[in-house]
């Protein structure tokens, strides 16, 4: 996790001491190394706070290609980018460092904001292309990472973090209208809990031209009609083996890391799918932390124990007692920035706090599994209403607990 900062005028000059500020309120994310540019007109500033995993010596950001005509800092990850390297270096690009960021710029040369197709991970990312008087943000496909932007007279402010644009001088104001829409059912996308600061949604860009400023969306689901799927018959067992191809897979790919990896483990199928792919591809036993509650009925210490036994990885368990999340409600909302409706999200900080304490950057999690594959009971209630064809009309199967 690391964090940017991105301002940019088409009329006045970046302020130096408000992009620090901003860059300074990011630190936790990046403690690694913290740095920013300005444009020779002053009129564009990055700032980039780093949290080293790939490439630990060079990969200190922003990133200049070989003219430096384009530069870039990057939130996040980009899989399989090593393939993509290759690629670009036979194509003539040349490298700066060694890290996974850098393949933006290079694919955004050869593509313009067409590279966000050729990009696969979790990341947000501010591109300025000099030449063309170009800016570029983008957010990942499901929003993983974090980008918020404010506009200020003709000034636009972006960062990881709605704190970092109050620390440039952005005014802080309640938007009534989203914190009512946020408590009573699903929120807008793009909106924040604070006035004027919106956000890039998933699965956007946001471009800015001497023509003005436009977010675009540059990728969705393709969800293929009913009318147009295979009729040709496949048993339950190919569907099996098909995803588990994918999903493990998935987890080699995130495995690339030059420092240690642990994992999160609940005792539910999602987490423990995720260690027991990690498992297979790991040379050395895998870390898994696991929250431990003083109460029987909220805790799965002895699932997850069995399930780290089975794979060989060493167990962490990591307890906590109902004192704790409320004496940590405040600071869990502080880095957040957003409304909680239970203990999950303070429980998630004071184990992702301990983790850290541990010594490890990165870890693997089942997060978001409910979400994409219908786990919870209201997905398995809509399938009844809504397509019957092929279900249980019993509504049969389990969902896997949330990690």
């Amino acid at each position: 996790m690391c964090g940017i900062a991105a301002f940019f005028s088409q009329s006045k000059t970046v302020s130096t001491d408000a992009l620090r500020a901003a860059v300074r309120s990011l630190i936790h994310r990046g403690p690694d190394n913290q740095s920013v540019w300005l444009s020779k007109d002053r009129q564009v500033g990055l700032g980039h706070t780093r949290l080293s995993i790939i490439d630990l010596v060079t990969g200190d950001q922003p990133i200049a290609n070989e003219d430096e005509r384009v530069r870039v800092v990057v939130n996040g990850e980009f899989y399989d980018f090593e393939r993509q390297r290759f690629e670009l270096k036979k194509r003539g690009h040349q490298f700066r460092t060694s890290s996974d960021s850098e393949i933006a710029l290079h694919l955004y040369e050869d593509f313009g904001v067409h590279c966000l197709k050729h990009l696969r991970g979790e990341f947000a990312f501010v591109l300025w292309d000099e030449s063309n008087r170009l800016l570029l943000a983008a957010r990942d496909r499901f929003g993983i990472k974090p980008l918020y932007y404010a506009i200020c007279g003709d000034s636009l402010y972006l960062a990881s973090e709605v704190k970092a644009l109050f620390a440039a001088g952005v005014p802080a104001r309640w938007d009534h209208e989203y914190f009512y829409q946020h408590a009573t059912g699903p929120a807008m996308p793009d909106r924040t809990l604070f006035a004027g600061v919106h956000q890039v949604p998933p699965g956007h860009c946001l471009i800015v031209t001497p023509n003005g400023m436009r977010v675009q969306r540059y990728w969705e689901f393709d969800y293929t009609p009913a009318a147009e799927l295979s009729t040709s018959p496949r048993d339950e067992r190919s569907y099996v083996e098909e995803f588990a191809t994918i999903f493990e897979e998935a987890v080699r790919l995130r495995m690339r890391a030059d420092v240690p990896i642990g994992c999160y483990l609940s005792g539910g199928l999602d987490s423990c799918a995720v260690l027991g792919f990690a498992a297979r591809h790991s040379n050395t036993p895998i870390q898994a932390f696991t929250l431990t509650f003083d109460q029987v009925a909220y805790d799965e210490g002895e699932i997850a124990r069995e399930m780290a036994a089975r794979v060989g990885a060493n167990f962490c368990p990591i307890p906590i007692k109902q004192s704790d999340i409320a004496e940590n409600f405040a600071e869990a909302i502080w880095h957040s920035e957003t409304l909680f409706s239970n203990g999950h999200g303070v429980s998630k900080f004071l184990l992702s706090r301990a983790v850290r304490d541990a010594g490890y950057k990165v870890v693997y999690t089942g997060e978001g599994s409910d979400e994409i594959l219908g786990g919870y009971v209201h997905f398995r209630t809509d399938i009844l209403k809504h397509n019957t064809q092929g279900q249980d009309p019993n509504g049969g199967g389990t969902s896997s607990q949330a990690t």
